[in-house]
């Protein structure tokens, strides 16, 4: 079998997808395995070693450049391309995966004579290959600023069937020394030079044992020596860097190509998430990994975005004390805090529901009951309960209420002009939802952005929202389904616990002897 990837993103999500490729690896283990990916990115060889059989690269620089030079042939770009595409057919790939889901990549895919085609392609004048809910909640969430509930690998990994594995690793480091990546491809996402020489000299105060060296790559040694002397950087390129990773007792980086390495060799990390930075989607995807995110309101904003603010807000919301509080934490050995166990219920349901082919499939809430409970225990679980359940109610009594004041389709297929009061009571439903701020996670994402639509005709809006209330309702019915599972293991949980605990051996005794026939049984 030979397989083409196709990974046309920079180089922090190449890397990023090492997990995924591996994963393709263990399932496919006889497989041609190919990567397409960007010329500039071609160093990234070095670090995958064992995984990828090929490398093709795709010359994007070389080709934009052309378009924009007034002495090159307009259509000279055009013919490399069709070069390259004839160049790909005649490999005779059985299947291509695309791991980018832009325009670029799904219209490349789209030219390709290839027989499984898998994620999003263009093909006849419109984008296909969504063929399960793990795609489009992919495409959904991460075409915009939309909240995903699953990191960047989790989702793609579900999404084509690929087996990953969250690095969890604990080697044993002799090392004392500790790692600065101070830079990022994107000014938004920096935290400051001068924070970071402060949080330098906070470690070096503090832990006395450790050593704190600088990252950088050799375009970055001039910048870097307005803050650091020489002596304290370590310039590098990337095997060089993974070197240093492996003998670092803890990374501090912002959202860089260098915090996914580290979290694949299971480096501790400290990330600090500002900027474009969403650390749901891509942090470092690794359980030895604490992230500091901003809390200012206009973050995560958009990638091609310049920051709009007087100043650097988000970076000012991230104190160096802060930052320390997690490096000590790190460092300290302490156990890492609980992860939010909300977020952990709110994926189980939302994982219920994506795995589902259709809306008919019945989830298997036995296993996902019992994965959920290894990761935490009873009593944390009856204590977040509560709230969870007061949030479901809310959810229920917003979509009984847009259930209710919807138009019949009837009715709106008999108006020849559709006017917002039409709605009315649908669009106050909708604000109460984003009042609230209570749906962090989308369950009525689609319903408000059906309301936000333009249509031809009034009867558009009804299917659209229609459509949408019963995805909802799917949605919910898996939480409240999911909920009472949760809730019956945990009574009997506590009953059991309680009960033996108290028991006495007579008891068992008793219990022995009462099972025993007697006349007064029979006659019952």
């Amino acid at each position: 079998m030979k397989i083409l990837v196709l990974s046309l993103l920079r180089l922090g999500d190449i890397i990023q997808q090492a997990p995924l490729l591996k994963g393709l690896r263990e399932k496919n283990p006889d497989a041609e395995i190919h990567l397409l990916l960007n010329r500039q990115f071609a160093n990234v060889e070095k670090i995958l070693d064992g995984v990828v059989d090929e490398y093709i690269y795709f010359e994007r620089e070389a080709l934009q450049k052309s378009l924009g030079d007034a002495s090159c042939n307009i259509l000279w770009s055009y013919q490399q391309v069709e070069k390259f595409v004839e160049s790909l057919n005649s490999e005779g790939f059985d299947q291509v995966i695309n791991l980018t889901h832009n325009k670029l990549s799904a219209y490349l895919m789209g030219t390709l004579n290839v027989p499984d085609k898998r994620g999003l392609y263009q093909q006849e004048g419109r984008f296909q290959g969504l063929s399960n809910r793990w795609l489009r909640y992919f495409n959904d969430r991460f075409s915009g600023t939309q909240k995903s509930l699953f990191h960047y690998v989790e989702l793609l990994g579900k999404a084509f069937d690929i087996p990953i594995e969250m690095q969890n690793l604990t080697p044993a480091r002799k090392s004392k020394l500790v790692l600065l990546q101070c830079l990022t491809s994107d000014q938004k996402k920096n935290w400051g030079l001068d924070r970071f020489q402060q949080l330098k000299r906070t470690i070096e105060i503090s832990l006395v044992d450790y050593e704190v060296m600088v990252l950088g790559a050799a375009f970055e040694r001039d910048t870097l020596l307005e803050v650091f002397p020489e002596k304290d950087l370590l310039i590098c390129d990337l095997p060089e860097a993974r070197k240093h990773l492996q003998n670092a007792a803890l990374l501090i980086s912002g959202d860089t190509s260098i915090k996914h390495m580290a979290a694949q060799l299971g480096t501790p990390i400290v990330e600090i998430a500002i900027g474009s930075s969403d650390p749901a989607k891509t942090a470092a995807y690794s359980s030895r990994a604490v992230v500091i995110q901003t809390q200012v309101a206009c973050a995560p904003c958009a990638h091609s975005q310049a920051c709009p603010q007087p100043s650097h807000l988000c970076a000012e919301d991230v104190s160096v004390e802060q930052v320390f509080g997690a490096v000590w934490d790190q460092l300290s050995g302490e156990k890492m805090a609980q992860r939010n166990l909300q977020l952990s219920l709110e994926k189980a349901v939302w994982t219920l529901y994506l795995d589902k082919a259709n809306a008919q499939v019945e989830p298997f809430y036995a296993s996902a009951v019992a994965q959920f409970l290894n990761h935490h225990p009873l009593e944390s679980l009856k204590a977040a309960l509560p709230a969870w359940n007061e949030r479901t109610a809310d959810y229920r009594r917003w979509l009984e209420k847009a259930n209710e004041v919807l138009p019949t389709r009837e009715e709106l297929a008999i108006k020849r002009s559709f006017q917002t009061s039409d709605i009315a009571d649908l669009i106050l439903c909708a604000q109460e939802i984003l009042k609230s701020k209570k749906d962090e996670v989308g369950y009525f994402q689609v319903f408000v952005e059906a309301l936000l639509s333009r249509f031809n005709q009034p009867v558009q809006i009804y299917d659209r929202v229609a459509a949408a209330l019963q995805d909802v309702e799917e949605l919910l019915s898996i939480r409240e389904s999911f909920t009472r599972h949760l809730q019956t293991i945990s009574m009997e949980g506590a009953y059991y616990a309680k009960g033996i605990g108290q028991l006495s051996i007579g008891g068992f005794e008793e219990i022995g002897k009462g099972l025993q026939p007697n006349p007064q049984n029979a006659e019952l």
